[in-house]
C-alpha cells in the first residue's frame, strides 16, 4: 500500500473477497485506488468508504455498492449491464475471482452475450447462466460464525458444515449465501440431486452413446474419419486424491478427421465433441449436430461425395434440435415443412 497526498494505492481493492475481509480497515473519506490506465487517464479501480457500513467501489467508473448489514453479513449490488466492453468485463471477472489451493477460480464470467456463475464443487462444476432480467445482482455474503451442534449419545460438539453457509469465497471465512434472494446452498443441492453433479455434455454423451458409435463408425468406413493411433496426451503418472474430481468427467474420442474430406471454415474439435442430434434431408446423407466442452455448437453434414461440411452456430442454439436450428436460420413459419423451402 502506497499513500499519496490525494489518494492511497492499495492492491487489495482489486478483489471483492479482500475488500470484505478488510472492510473495517478502510478509512472513511479516504480515496483508495489501484492501476493507473494511461488510455483513460484515470485509475481502473477506485474505492470510497462513505460511512462505517457503506463502500462504493468503481471499476472503470462502473459502481458497485457494498453494504455491511451486520458483523457477519454483507450485501453487494452489481449491475452487469454496466460492463459493456471487453476490458470492463475482464475487470469484473477478476474482481469476483477466488483462489483455491492449486488454482484460481473465476466465479463470474461472460461468454457469448451471457453472464454465468461458476461454482466448483466436490461433485463437479455447476455453471448457472444469469437471466437477462436478473442482471442486477444482489449478493448476500456472510462470514462463517463459530456455531456448533451436539450429537447423541455422547453429546459430542461438532461444527456446522460449510455447505450450510453457501459457496466458499475464502474457505472457513467468507461464503456466498444468496443470489437475488435464492440460497446458494439450495441451488447446489438441487443440482446435485437432479444431475448427480454430471455436466450436460456427459449426460448427452451417455444418452446418445449407441447412436454416436454408429455414426462415427459410418464416418470411418466412408473414409471421412480415421482412428487416432498416435495419442500425444499422456496422463500423469500419479493423480493426487485432491485432484480426482478434475478428471472424473473427462473423455476423449480416439478419432480424427481426414482433412481432404472436410469442407467449410469452422469445425469442432472432434476429440472432445459429442453428437447431440441427427436428421436427414434430400441434399445430404445425414445431418449431425455436435457440441463440445467449450459450449460451442456446430451443424455438420455428410454429402453424397462422402465429404463433411460444418458451420458454427450461435450460442443460443446450444440445446436446439436440428429442425429448430433450420427454422431459426431460414425464418420458417409453422406451415412450412422442413427441407421443402
Amino acid at each position: 500500500m502506497v499513500q499519496k497526498k490525494d489518494y492511497i494505492k492499495n492492491e487489495k481493492i482489486v478483489y471483492l473477497k479482500e475488500i470484505l475481509k478488510n472492510f473495517d480497515n478502510f478509512e472513511i473519506g479516504k480515496k483508495y485506488v489501484y492501476k493507473y490506465n494511461s488510455h483513460v487517464r484515470d485509475f481502473e479501480y477506485e474505492l470510497h468508504k462513505l460511512n462505517p457500513n457503506t463502500i462504493f467501489m468503481y471499476i472503470f467508473n462502473d459502481k458497485i455498492e457494498i453494504t455491511k448489514i451486520n458483523e457477519n453479513k454483507f450485501e453487494v449490488i452489481i449491475n452487469l449491464n454496466d460492463y459493456k466492453t471487453i476490458a470492463e468485463r475482464r475487470r469484473i471477472e477478476i474482481f469476483m475471482k477466488i483462489e483455491r489451493k492449486h488454482y484460481n477460480h473465476y466465479m463470474l464470467w461472460y461468454y457469448r452475450k451471457i453472464w454465468h456463475f461458476d461454482f466448483d464443487t466436490t461433485f463437479g462444476n455447476l455453471v448457472i447462466p444469469v437471466r437477462y432480467d436478473s442482471r442486477l445482482l444482489k449478493l448476500i455474503i456472510v462470514k462463517k460464525p463459530q456455531k456448533f451442534y451436539l450429537t447423541l449419545p455422547e453429546l459430542e460438539k461438532r461444527e456446522i458444515p460449510d455447505k450450510e453457509f453457501g459457496f466458499p469465497l475464502i474457505p472457513g471465512e467468507l461464503y456466498l449465501y444468496e443470489i437475488n434472494g435464492k440460497k446458494v446452498s439450495e441451488m447446489l443441492e438441487y443440482y446435485k440431486k437432479k444431475y448427480k453433479g454430471m455436466p450436460y455434455i456427459i449426460r448427452v454423451k451417455l444418452q446418445n452413446r449407441k447412436i454416436e458409435y454408429s455414426f462415427l463408425k459410418m464416418l470411418i468406413n466412408k473414409g471421412i474419419f480415421k482412428y487416432l493411433n498416435d495419442i500425444s496426451f499422456k496422463p500423469p503418472f500419479k493423480i493426487r486424491q485432491s485432484d480426482i474430481r478434475y478428471y472424473e468427467w473427462e473423455f476423449m474420442n480416439v478419432i480424427t478427421p481426414i482433412v481432404e474430406r472436410m469442407k467449410g471454415g469452422q469445425f469442432p474439435n472432434f476429440l472432445d465433441a459429442v453428437i447431440q442430434d441427427y436428421d436427414y434431408d434430400s441434399t445430404n446423407q445425414v445431418l449431425l449436430k455436435f457440441i463440445d466442452k467449450q459450449n460451442q455448437t456446430f451443424l455438420c453434414g455428410v454429402d453424397y461425395s462422402n465429404s463433411m461440411w460444418c458451420m458454427r452456430l450461435s450460442g443460443f442454439m446450444f440445446k436446439y434440435k436440428i429442425k429448430s436450428v433450420y427454422r431459426v436460420l431460414y425464418d420458417l413459419d409453422e406451415n412450412t415443412k422442413l427441407f421443402e423451402f
